[in-house]
């Protein structure tokens, strides 16, 4: 085996090698600056600690798209280390056989391997790529090495995943009432395309019932809201449909009519971007408003 394929073969498995460790906002800035937990440099790296740092949140703006001018930037909020590493040989002295391109090429072969996507990549800049990772976040990765390849920095932001709770109880409900005005449900199901209930949305509905009942003064807007598959008319008259769906069906429990209004916004609030199934999905919710 080539000595290029060899790199290529040992990168890959130090990248998969470790599992990813869970990390907590405990703190802005963490004075013991340790290596990212799934995104490792090549065999014959030295972590260089004193030019590293790691904050437990922080934005980054990271370059996708294609090489040169078309490029665009990405603002990136996560856990965040900008790691330094020297490449040297068995003796200590640095390692002047390793290229920028074969460099490069460890990372995205391992990138891809594990289901990533080269973002963007020049000379100057360096080498962007992003991997999913388990639990559910993405880990965003930027690696600037010169043409010889002798250093290397590797800016890595753990984006956090979007959490949505499928259901909250009647006081988390009326807690985030109170605080934001408004919370958005993912327990209320409807069948595909259409705006009848799924028997699988009874227990949110029925704690939204508790809601009101526990709270005889609060009137809310209840807002239907959809992805962007289909016209935008289409889902405007669908999310009108479901919100009055909901509407009805908190009336059949004796609440006043007039503290419930039914409005559909279709396509048109999104709270992610309509580019997978997932970020879809959250899409596709119930609002309550408070009124």
């Amino acid at each position: 085996m080539e000595k290029k394929e060899m790199l290529i073969y040992r990168s890959f498995f130090t990248l998969l090698a470790v599992v990813v460790a869970a990390s907590g906002f405990t703190a802005l800035y963490s004075q013991d600056v340790t290596e990212h937990p799934l995104i490792r440099p090549l065999p014959g790296s030295v972590f260089d600690a004193q030019r590293s740092e790691h904050l437990n949140f922080n934005e980054y703006e990271f370059r996708t798209g294609t090489q040169g001018r078309d490029y665009t930037v990405q603002a990136v909020s996560g856990e965040f280390w900008s790691l330094r590493y020297n490449v040297v040989n068995e003796d200590g002295t640095p390692n002047t056989t390793l290229s920028q391109v074969e460099y490069f090429e460890n990372f995205k072969r391992a990138a891809l391997e594990r289901g990533g996507t080269v973002e963007y990549e020049d000379r100057v800049y360096g080498l962007v790529f992003t991997i999913p990772r388990e639990d559910g976040g993405i880990t965003w990765c930027r690696v600037q090495t010169p043409i010889s390849a002798q250093r290397t920095t590797l800016f890595i932001i753990d984006e956090q995943p979007l959490v949505t709770t499928l259901e909250f109880s009647p006081a988390a409900m009326m807690a985030k009432l109170d605080a934001e005005g408004r919370i958005a449900l993912y327990g209320i199901l409807f069948d595909f395309d259409r705006a009848s209930l799924q028997q699988a949305s009874s227990e949110q509905l029925q704690d939204v019932v508790t809601l009101l009942v526990a709270n005889p003064d609060l009137k809310l807007e209840i807002q239907g809201h959809t992805d962007n598959v289909g016209s935008a008319d289409y889902n405007l008259q669908l999310s009108q449909r479901r919100a009055e769906s909901v509407r009805q069906y908190l009336l059949l429990f004796g609440i006043d009519p007039s503290r419930l209004q039914a409005r559909g916004y279709g396509e048109s609030t999104p709270v992610a971007p309509n580019d997978s199934d997932e970020n879809r999905a959250l899409n596709r919710r119930v609002e309550l408003v408070r009124l």
